[in-house]
Formats: structure tokens, C-alpha cells, sequence
């Protein structure tokens, strides 16, 4: 399969070597960015041209990003997209569902950094409540604090407004549950950690689960699981095996 990128950076430059190690092609990078020799086109902005003839385009640029060049993409391939706090915007969600169903496209979206995404999907119908709390040194949130401190309790929508590229995790929770109204996020930003940690509390009708991650950080807002999962989320979107979908 070929397969198109919006955003190279940690991310997407593990999937780009995993798309050439599982013998699937690159059909382009579209990052600013991006300056390695490269067999591909390389492009800075949208161009349908370049898109044509993709079979999947994975997202792992940024909110602003997506929304910008989404139309575009989804009108030439399925997406995989990272960037999840994009869709605490209700009208950029909505108009993505109806885009993908005219386009007869798919919208995938990965667990990234946490477990368990399957379970609370499965469990939507019965739940009641759902709260997700994550622990990032203040570095990793672009902040300069020199104390533990909350800097964020309330909805998930407004973590990921506060937020953006931090809090992929919360709304991929919300997607999958109750939504981004009813579901709670607490961030804290600790300078004594070198981790990215989230804990996930589910409450329902005879259901209790607890999920809780932690992953080392190399610097930025990524920890090392997440590059892991992404791959694994990729396999699965080519394998044509199950991963979540909005259509």
C-alpha cells in the first residue's frame, strides 16, 4: 500500500521507516520541516495532486494542521490521525463525519500512549463515569513551574483547548467513551519526573477499571511507548485488522 504523511517529526519518522521495512511504499511527506534525501515527493502545503493514488495518509502534525488540510486528504485516501484533539472542536468533528461518508473514506484513530482503548469502547453503554489524569514534567507542557501543580481539572474539551499537543490521550478517551463533555481530565506538571504517566478511572454499571500507564521521556511531548503504538496501530490499519473508527 502506499501511504502519505502529514508531519514528520518523532512520530512520523518512526511509521516512515516502518512503512519501508514492512514493504509498503511512501507516497509523500507534506512537512515544512523535512529536509532528508528522499525518494518521495516532499511537499509544504495541500496538494490533491500529490495525495491522488494514496491508499492511507497518517496525521502527525498538530490540530491546526489537520483541520487545515483535512478535506483534501480525506477526499483521496483513509486517514490515520494522531492529532485527536482536533476533534474537541464539535463542528470540525461533525463536518469530518460527513466528509468521510461522502467520500466513502475512513477516519482511523490509535490508542498512542495508553492501554485499554478497546475496553472502554466496548464498555460506552454502561458507563457512567470517566475521568483521566496525567503527570508531565513542565518542560513537556511548555511551562516553567519549579513545584508539582495542577495546572488544568475540568472537562476533557477544555483540556484539549488548554493543551493541544499534550493531551492526545484525553480525547482519545472521550472519543471512545463518553465524550469530550463528560469525560475529566487533571494535568499535572511535576518537575520531578522524567515520565509521562496517565492513570484512567472507568465507573459504570457494575463495571470499575483502573488503567495506568507511564512512559519514559526523550525530550519534547513524546514518551518512547508511543512511537511503539503507532506501529502497531499502523499494522493494524494495513492489515485491514480492527482499529477504531468514526465511520
Amino acid at each position: 500500500m502506499k501511504v502519505g504523511f502529514l508531519g514528520c517529526g518523532k512520530i512520523g519518522r518512526a511509521l516512515l521507516e516502518h512503512v519501508r521495512q514492512t514493504g509498503h511504499e511512501v507516497g509523500f511527506v507534506q512537512d515544512i520541516f523535512y529536509k532528508d534525501p528522499a525518494d518521495f515527493p516532499v511537499i509544504e502545503t495541500s496538494d490533491p495532486k500529490v495525495y491522488a493514488g494514496t491508499d492511507l495518509i497518517v496525521e502527525c502534525a498538530t490540530a491546526d494542521a489537520l483541520k487545515q488540510n483535512f478535506d483534501a486528504m480525506i477526499a483521496a485516501a483513509d486517514l490515520l490521525v494522531f492529532s485527536l484533539t482536533a476533534f474537541s472542536d464539535e463542528s470540525f468533528l461533525e463536518h469530518a463525519k460527513a466528509q468521510a461518508v461522502l467520500s466513502g473514506h475512513r477516519i482511523y484513530f490509535p490508542h498512542g500512549a495508553i492501554l485499554g482503548l478497546d475496553g472502554i469502547a466496548d464498555a460506552r453503554s454502561i458507563m457512567t463515569e470517566a475521568s483521566i489524569e496525567t503527570t508531565k514534567s513542565p518542560k513537556s507542557l511548555g511551562l516553567d513551574l519549579t513545584e508539582r501543580t495542577v495546572v488544568y481539572e475540568g472537562s476533557t474539551r477544555g483540556a484539549c483547548k488548554a493543551f493541544p499537543r499534550n493531551v492526545n490521550v484525553h480525547a482519545a478517551v472521550a472519543l471512545a467513551g463518553l465524550g469530550f463533555d463528560r469525560t475529566l481530565s487533571r494535568i499535572v506538571a511535576d518537575p520531578a519526573v522524567s515520565t509521562n504517566s496517565h492513570v484512567i478511572q472507568i465507573l459504570g454499571e457494575g463495571i470499575h477499571f483502573t488503567i495506568q500507564v507511564s512512559s519514559f521521556t526523550t525530550g519534547g511531548v513524546t514518551g518512547v511507548y508511543t512511537p511503539r503504538s503507532a506501529c502497531g496501530s499502523l499494522d493494524r490499519v494495513l492489515n485491514n485488522a480492527a482499529e477504531y473508527t468514526f465511520i
